[in-house]
This record gives C-alpha cells, structure tokens and sequence, in this order.
C-alpha cells in the first residue's frame, strides 16, 4: 500500500512536460509558451509563434536595425502584468512591439536592438516560489536557443548593461507608451533625455508593419476565415437579430 501511496502522489517536475505514444517517449523543456515540441499540433518546426518562422523574427529586427541612425540603439521593454487585485492578474496581454521583434509572449523582459550588438535581451529570473505559482516563464537560455538573441542577460544585469550601451549611443529610441522604470529610472537614460537624445520608436515600427510578409497574409486570411464561419454559423441557427445579437454578444 505505501508503494502504491507514493507512486500516487508521484509529480512530474513542471520544467518537463512528456508526451508518450506507442512507440517513444519524448521530454519536452517547458519555457513558459508553446513551441514546436510542446504543441505540434499548433507549430511547424521552426516556428517561434503559430505561422511564424525564426527567421522572420531576424529578418524583422535587422530591417528596423537598418531605419536606426547610425550609433543608435532601440529599447522594447515587454507589457507589464497588470492586476485586478493584489494577488489576481488580469489575462496578459503582450506589448506588439515586443511581441513582433522577439517572439517572446511573457513579461519580465526587455530587449535591445543595435548594429554593433544585434538583438541583446534581459530576461526575468524566476524563484521557485515564481514557478510554484506563476509556472516556468523563458530565461536566458530560451532567449539564446528559442529567440536567437546574439546576447542575453538576466535582467539583474541590466542596471550595469544599458547604462554603458545607452551612454555610448548618440540616440535612444523606446516606447513610451510601453516604457519601463528598469530603464527610464537609470541615469544614463534621464541624462540622454535631458540632452534630447531619447526619441519615439512608434513610428519605426509602425513603417515595419506597412508591409505584410506571405505568413503574415496566410494568418490573416485564416482569421478571417474563422470569423466568417462564426457569423455564418450564428446566422443559421438564429432566426431573428435579437437572437443574433444575443449570441455574439
């Protein structure tokens, strides 16, 4: 009976998630979103997000690369997690700017994108009261090996980073709608400011979505799909626009 106790209350680790079939079985690292290992059902090897393959990503990071002023860097913090209560999170929502740079869908990091360092990223570092309660989220070495950042630091190591990466760079582009007290509150960064230094990205990033890549468009038209056959399906089975209403709604 104790043999049978303990097997019953035996738990798999939460950084591993394993899948078993006939014939394997396979362990999965867990990074806090799904990737090609964890949900082929939803993502082609190689993608980093549903229909979008890594090097999209790159591609996309070395076209703003490319509308930067020479000697500049551009700072994308991710959203902040925002709380209806003390203890209660609201369903995250990802900065869009974050989102389509890096890939990455979490909060807790910032990236930072210059010629001479390519994509530099800060990432959370989690205690395992963190994991216990909030599950695994992507660190360092996701930012590397999932990512593809050419650096990546944890975000304790950003204070001493940017501060030298920013005091070296003749412009500081950010968002200032997504901004982050991790970096605005360094000196550096006040100081580029003061001087006039520290400029919008919106525009560049916004220049960047102008046109869409054939992923892009095959997501798009696939959402839309999905859509029409909400509305055809609601139209079929409703008879009046009270009913329709309701039912959307």
């Amino acid at each position: 009976m104790q043999f049978l106790a303990r097997n019953l209350v035996r738990r798999v680790s939460r950084t591993q998630v394993v899948s078993r079939n006939a014939y394997s079985t396979q362990t999965v690292r867990d990074i806090g979103q799904p990737t090609p290992a964890s949900h082929p059902h939803l993502m082609a090897e190689g993608e980093v997000t549903p229909g979008i393959r890594i090097e999209e990503y790159i591609g996309r990071r070395k076209k703003l690369v490319e509308l930067l002023p020479e000697n500049s860097l551009a700072i994308i913090s991710s959203a902040p997690v925002k709380r209806m209560t003390d203890v209660v999170p609201y369903t995250f929502r990802q900065d869009a700017d974050y989102l389509y740079l890096t890939g990455c869908q979490q909060p807790g990091g910032v990236a930072v994108l210059s010629d001479e360092r390519g994509l530099c990223m800060f990432m959370p570092e989690s205690t395992p009261k963190d994991i216990a309660w909030e599950g695994e989220v992507a660190g360092v070495d996701a930012a590397s090996e999932v990512f593809k950042a050419d650096q990546a630091y944890p975000i304790s190591k950003l204070p001493e980073i940017l501060s030298d990466m920013i005091r070296h760079s003749s412009k500081v582009f950010h968002n200032v709608q997504s901004a982050s007290q991790r970096y605005t509150n360094l000196d550096d960064f006040q100081n580029s400011a003061s001087l006039g230094k520290v400029k919008t990205l919106s525009s560049l990033t916004h220049e960047l979505r102008l046109i869409k890549s054939p992923a892009e468009l095959k997501l798009m038209r696939e959402s839309a799909s999905i859509a029409c056959q909400r509305v055809t399906g609601n139209l079929r089975c409703w008879r009046n626009l009270q009913e329709i209403m309701g039912k959307v709604g």
